[in-house]
């Protein structure tokens, strides 16, 4: 957790300076701004006209949850990605741009557990740390790079064993032994660890690519789980998550 807190203080130090010199050159530099603008003309003419934009993001969300510990959520599921970001260019020399916001992805998995079949549903508020470069086409096409991390918080979740069937939630400490037989009627694999959940708390790196054509725009992108949601000491469990985004900016 401390490494991912790191990241993301690194991110935010380092687009701060940017926004902050990008500002003085504003004020103080009108010629470099006006070289910039004659040099980029088709960008600036095609794309927003300005340095900041706001944009709505809705999707689906392609997620398993993988590692050493313990898992029954390592097989795809598909979850809900609905958000909205804001983007702030950092410099005057060059069309890159910091984004960030709220959105709320629905993660988890599907799998076996002691031959019983489990559907594991992990709920996240998501806060993105990303930037990006905007490259304009002549085809009347920009194209949005992007590299960055995610920091999350798990706000709903459960894990349902569809054999049974029965549920729990998916947040808290690992369930003992009685516990696990009589909310989701399986035997826990070690008596001392218990039924297996998850912490709230995730993070990672994001990396992917969009397009936007006037102000409507397309984005894959993939994410990295780092933080360790597993309860279990001894072993690790992880989000990866593929996003198929759609949305506007304005």
């Amino acid at each position: 957790m401390k490494k991912l807190f790191t990241l993301a203080m690194i991110a935010l130090m380092a687009a701060l300076p940017m926004m902050a010199q990008r500002h003085s050159y504003t004020s103080t530099s009108t010629s470099n701004r006006y070289d910039y603008e004659r040099g980029h003309s088709r960008w600036i003419r095609n794309y927003y006209g300005k340095d900041m934009y706001f944009g709505l993001r809705i999707g689906p969300a392609f997620s398993h949850v993988g590692g050493d510990a313990i898992s029954y959520a390592g097989g795809g599921k598909t979850g809900l990605h609905l958000g909205a970001v804001v983007g702030f260019e950092i410099t005057n020399r060059a069309p890159v741009f910091f984004e960030t916001g709220l959105s709320y992805v629905n993660k988890g998995g599907n799998g076996d557990y002691h031959n019983q079949k489990f559907n594991t549903s992990l709920s996240y508020i998501e806060l993105p740390l990303v930037f990006k470069y905007i490259y304009y086409t002549d085809m009347g096409l920009s194209i949005h790079p992007l590299f960055g991390g995610y920091l999350a918080v798990g706000v709903d979740g459960s894990i349902k064993n569809i054999t049974t069937p029965k549920k729990t939630g998916a947040f808290g400490k690992n369930l003992r032994s009685n516990e696990s037989v009589d909310k989701l009627s399986v035997l826990p694999d070690d008596e001392n660890i218990g039924f297996p959940r998850y912490k709230r708390f995730d993070g990672g790196l994001r990396i992917g690519c969009g397009a936007g054509f006037s102000m409507f725009y397309l984005e894959l992108c993939y994410d990295i789980g780092l933080a360790n949601i597993s309860h279990n000491d001894y072993h690790s469990s992880s989000n990866g998550t593929f996003y198929l985004n759609f949305g506007v900016n304005f």
